[in-house]
């Protein structure tokens, strides 16, 4: 069975490449449609934005249109921000105009739990794959193209991001326009593009993930689900996704009774059985995390790192307490450490001359924040058993450039977990800019597929 058609993908292609958009609905109060106007103003200079409403003549210092009819090109993308019951009769007349794709922000459909309004998304999702103008949304925050500096979004945040390796497609509009970009923000991990995906009438998360499989720039698939679809569908974009190595790391709603109605009530998603869900990420490889922190920091992990040699994995702080905790949630998560080599262990404690102790983990007490240390990383990511290092520390820059030193001179990724304080001067200045090859925050758990193979 063939999920995706290339009409589908290329028109995703215009919605996150736009060279001109309309913002149907645009005030000038900043509103949906006065903040989706702002946010496409951004981008003025490479692409055309078009306010459409018939109440202004000019909105936001910008020529206002009455109708799509009259805009004096088809759009690539048209955000629709208008009441529930208009938004077929503005589909209709963008498709009539040529216009390529449509964001949908009204809200009203099936969210509500009424059945003249599932009807109506329903209509919409239908309409949409006979035209061939395939439509985000309903009830979603529109999207973001970081490469570009493109932001076709709603949200009251305003467009500010970076760019970088990880593309986020989120159900939840609230969660990736909010706690998702402001932690990105913080942390300094970028975004190739951000999607929200709303009710889901046509194209849904399994649409847009197998589109980013295609784009060179991004590295790792990052998602927020509360349900999907079509199970098959998602089968089908893991196994491709496994195929090509590019992960995909999930949030994935409905481990309790509570989360399940939550989702069914916030966006009528499908939640399904956990359990099978849990079986099928297993099968095919997909990273199934906790929380926000987790979906950021893992993705932004798996992209910057090489893929190690093999699964074990070495651990190495300056606090024996640090090195056993770290110790123990990897062996809770399922993760090897395996023994040193009598070379390795021989080397770091010909270094550390009777303090700490050289095993797996490693505690080498003040020689983490010595000249010493790059020896010492030397001899455990080196060992032929290890494939990948956690350097467990609170160290101050140069300890951070030994770290990215060992990195760039070796076929092994490091992941760095950091143990001090966000607000710190040093280090974490460092890792915020993602020049860590993995920045993990203590006390968080990693599944066994966080480290990657």
């Amino acid at each position: 069975m063939t999920f995706w058609t290339d009409a589908q993908l290329a028109s995703i292609d215009r919605m996150l490449n736009p060279r001109s958009i309309a913002v149907v609905g645009a005030t000038p109060r900043m509103q949906y449609g006065g903040r989706f106007l702002a946010a496409a103003m951004q981008a003025s200079d490479r692409v055309n934005v078009y306010p459409v409403n018939p109440r202004y003549e000019e909105i936001q210092g910008v020529k206002s249109y009455a109708s799509v009819t009259d805009l004096p090109e088809a759009p690539d993308v048209v955000g629709i921000v208008v009441p529930y019951h208009a938004v077929l009769d503005t589909l209709r007349e963008s498709h009539a105009k040529g216009a390529r794709s449509a964001i949908v922000i009204s809200a009203g459909f099936s969210e509500r739990g009424e059945e003249d309004r599932r009807e109506l998304q329903l209509e919409m999702g239908r309409f949409a794959r006979e035209s061939e103008m395939r439509v985000s949304g309903p009830n979603c925050l529109g999207l973001a193209n970081l490469k570009d500096d493109i932001w076709a979004s709603a949200s009251s945040r305003g467009a500010e991001g970076l760019s970088g390796p990880v593309g986020l497609v989120c159900q939840s509009g609230a969660s990736a326009f909010g706690p998702f970009l402001t932690r990105a923000v913080d942390d300094g991990i970028g975004f190739s593009y951000i999607v929200s995906t709303g009710n889901e009438a046509d194209l849904d998360f399994c649409d847009f993930a197998r589109y980013l499989l295609d784009d060179d720039d991004t590295k790792v698939i990052a998602g927020f689900v509360e349900g999907f679809k079509d199970g098959r569908k998602f089968v089908e974009l893991a196994k491709l996704a496994a195929e090509r190595g590019k992960p995909i790391v999930l949030i994935k709603i409905g481990r309790s009774d509570l989360g399940s109605r939550a989702a069914g009530s916030h966006t009528a998603a499908l939640t399904g059985v956990d359990t099978r869900y849990d079986a099928a990420f297993e099968q095919y490889g997909v990273i199934r995390v906790q929380d926000y922190d987790d979906l950021l920091q893992v993705s932004n992990m798996l992209a910057r790192c090489q893929r190690p040699p093999n699964r074990g994995v070495a651990v190495v702080s300056h606090s024996g307490g640090i090195s056993s905790l770290t110790a123990d949630m990897c062996g809770q998560a399922g993760l090897d450490l395996p023994p040193l080599s009598d070379h390795a262990r021989d080397g770091i404690n010909g270094i550390l001359k009777g303090f700490g102790w050289a095993a797996n983990p490693s505690d080498v007490t003040g020689f983490a924040n010595s000249n010493d240390f790059p020896e010492i990383m030397s001899f455990m990511a080196e060992d032929d058993q290890v494939g990948t290092l956690v350097v467990a520390s609170a160290g101050a820059d140069a300890q951070a450039a030994q770290v990215i030193a060992q990195r760039d001179g070796s076929n092994k990724p490091i992941a760095f977990l950091w143990t001090g304080t966000r607000g710190s001067r040093f280090g974490a200045a460092h890792a915020a800019t993602g020049r860590y090859p993995g920045f993990l925050r203590s006390g968080q758990t990693r599944s066994r597929d966080s480290i990657p193979e």
